[in-house]
């Protein structure tokens, strides 16, 4: 029965690619402008008590990848003076407040306003020094890093804080960027790979580690065969992308870990669902049309009455995960019913 159920919505979800996606985009997109700030960054989770100053400069990216896609699709005038704002505020980013993640918004951001700025601003102040070993990590001077002792920084501070799983996601997303603007990627690919091998379904954020291994792997066409872990039976990547499609519940939606596959009790959240999208749609736009345009229908009836998202029911809405929603729906409704996409270097607006 349960078989049944999600092939009846897998089969609805299909019909509604694309369907009412102009009215997403506009309260998306309005709701994207409303809450940006005077200085063209977005505050975590939406709003605080100053308007004027961003006060997380680390979700510029994937926040402002939602303007890209709204401005994609409806050509507003706004949507783009809202884009030219986070622009700006891109390139007054200190070295320190730069994240692997502005690598993909560099080159999309690009692709929108013409040129090579951003890409290479990205390149300069980021992966550049880090590639040089002279990335400066304190910024004091007194310590100069290079790509693997950032991403061996990044790995220990998730252990510290508890969520190992997540530095899966940040070495996939770290490497789909690094590929993106032209850097070095052979240490991303080494530490995702690592970090696969370390994946557990006992810690949280397994199936969001997951998808962000595998949109980072899928993008540079790097395969993988899992020794040890969760993993170790998967022998390609294209196993693991079945696996992460396997983690759709009936709603559309990705669950939020791998031994919560239960229907009907909110187990979906928002930002599995629209990074396992992204990821399957790396891997083969064709072959998980279906899944895709699954989770493309939950996130789009999932949005909030404010035009915004929230992770999972009843957390309330945050900036970031808004973005990564519109992000996801326009990668999902870009792809044409009757063909497979061809893969390119930019990054889906």
């Amino acid at each position: 029965m349960k078989k049944y159920v999600m092939l009846c919505s897998l089969a609805v979800a299909f019909c509604m690619m694309g369907l009412a996606s102009a009215e997403v985009y506009k309260a998306g997109g309005g709701r994207l402008i409303a809450t940006q700030n005077g200085d063209g960054g977005w505050d975590w989770p939406v709003r605080d008590l100053n308007p004027k100053v961003s006060n997380a400069p680390g979700i510029l990216a994937p926040t402002a990848m939602g303007l890209v896609q709204t401005y994609r699709v409806t050509g507003d005038p706004n949507c783009l003076g809202a884009l030219k704002k986070a622009a700006a505020y891109f390139l007054k980013k200190t070295p320190l407040e730069m994240t692997p993640e502005d690598g993909y918004l560099a080159v999309a951001l690009d692709a929108v306003l013409g040129g090579t700025t951003y890409t290479a601003f990205a390149k300069k102040n980021f992966f550049d020094p880090l590639a040089n070993g002279t990335y400066d990590y304190l910024g004091t001077g007194g310590l100069k890093i290079n790509t693997e002792r950032y991403i061996q920084i990044i790995r220990q501070q998730r252990v510290g804080d508890g969520v190992p799983n997540l530095a899966a996601f940040d070495c996939g997303m770290g490497l789909y960027a690094a590929h993106l603007v032209g850097a070095d990627t052979k240490p991303w690919i080494a530490a995702t790979k690592a970090k696969i091998n370390e994946l557990s379904p006992q810690g949280v954020y397994d199936v969001l580690g997951l998808a962000g291994a595998v949109l980072g792997l899928a993008s540079v066409g790097e395969t993988v065969d899992p020794t040890t872990g969760a993993y170790a039976a998967a022998g390609s990547l294209t196993d693991l992308a079945g696996i992460l499609a396997g983690y759709q519940l009936a709603t559309g939606g990705f669950t939020w870990n791998a031994l919560s596959m239960g229907e009907g009790v909110h187990n979906e959240t928002g930002q599995e669902t629209a990074f396992a999208l992204l990821a399957l749609k790396e891997v083969d736009s064709s072959l998980y049309l279906n899944r895709i345009a699954g989770a493309a229908a939950y996130l789009k009836t999932s949005q909030l009455p404010t035009g915004g998202w929230e992770d999972y029911f009843g957390q309330g809405e945050y900036n970031e995960l808004t973005g990564e929603a519109l992000w996801a729906v326009g990668a999902a409704d870009q792809i044409p019913a009757s063909q497979p996409v061809n893969k390119t270097v930019v990054p889906t607006p």
